[in-house]
């Protein structure tokens, strides 16, 4: 009796031992972007008295290995050379076609006006075709006291960085430092104007870059989330998932790793480290 008591603990312990969850649900929903152009949901405050734009537009064009001597005190590789993966990016020019104003209000932040180059690069027909009015920077100028945010339309063409792609693409970067005015003036300089990165960014400085990851369509758990397969012949499938949750509530809760969409997600890395080359 003290043996058999001895092999039921044992095997119980075993069958309800604990074990970290599979897959990280810091990324819900894993769904298809929108589009191309990641999406800046917060863009940063600096303190300068000179406007400048936030953002810049680059392609990835492929993958070197840096050769570098680790100089980080007090770490196993002092001294010692380090090789390590770098992604070589295209920044062409970007040209600056229109100006928009937000205004905050209760409801949220809406556009109060939109102003337009009228000397457009040619392949932006491919997306949307717009008149310029005469006199739609004076109206928008006295307007300026209404608006809480200035932000410049820019387009860039990724045939210029060697894609056959002739179709640009069209997004907003935000303008800080200053006040409204000379973020205004700052813009009228710049509209119809291109924009070379070296404008933008200082050589050496540390970066945030968002884009769109590899697509890789619909896959299962066991891909999807790194569920472990289950063992041969145990059940009738070995790729699915051995439970989908308790009898008791009737549903399906968020964090049970199931099929569905893999990559084309939105992804941000932060405090990336540039040297600056610009591809014209």
């Amino acid at each position: 009796r003290h043996t058999r008591s001895i092999w039921v603990m044992e095997f119980r312990r075993v069958l309800f031992r604990s074990q970290p969850r599979r897959g990280s649900l810091a990324y819900l929903p894993r769904g298809r972007a929108k589009n191309m152009e990641p999406r800046i949901r917060t863009w940063p405050t600096i303190s300068s008295e000179q406007p400048k734009l936030l953002g810049y537009a680059g392609f990835k064009v492929g993958c070197i290995q840096v050769v570098s001597i680790d100089d980080r005190e007090k770490t196993p590789n002092h001294g010692k050379q380090l090789v390590s993966l770098g992604t070589v990016v295209a920044t062409p020019p970007i040209s600056v076609i229109g100006i928009r104003g937000y205004r905050d209000d209760n409801d949220g932040s809406h556009a109060l006006f939109d102003v337009y180059s009228s000397d457009m690069p040619k392949e932006v027909s491919r997306l949307f075709t717009i008149k310029p009015k005469e006199g739609s920077l004076e109206k928008a100028e006295k307007l300026l006291n209404r608006v809480s945010e200035l932000f410049a339309v820019v387009a860039v063409m990724p045939n210029n960085a060697g894609i056959a792609q002739k179709k640009p693409y069209v997004f907003e970067v935000a303008v800080q430092g200053g006040d409204t005015k000379k973020q205004f003036d700052f813009l009228k300089d710049l509209f119809g104007k291109q924009v070379k990165v070296e404008q933008v960014f200082d050589l050496g400085s540390s970066v945030d870059v968002a884009s769109i990851t590899k697509g890789k369509g619909i896959e299962g758990p066991i891909t999807r989330w790194g569920v472990k397969k289950k063992q041969h012949k145990s059940r009738k499938s070995v790729r699915a998932l051995g439970t989908l949750g308790p009898i008791s509530p009737s549903s399906i809760m968020y964090t049970v790793p199931r099929a569905g969409q893999r990559g084309f997600h939105r992804r941000v890395e932060y405090n990336l480290y540039g040297d600056r080359k610009s591809v014209v």
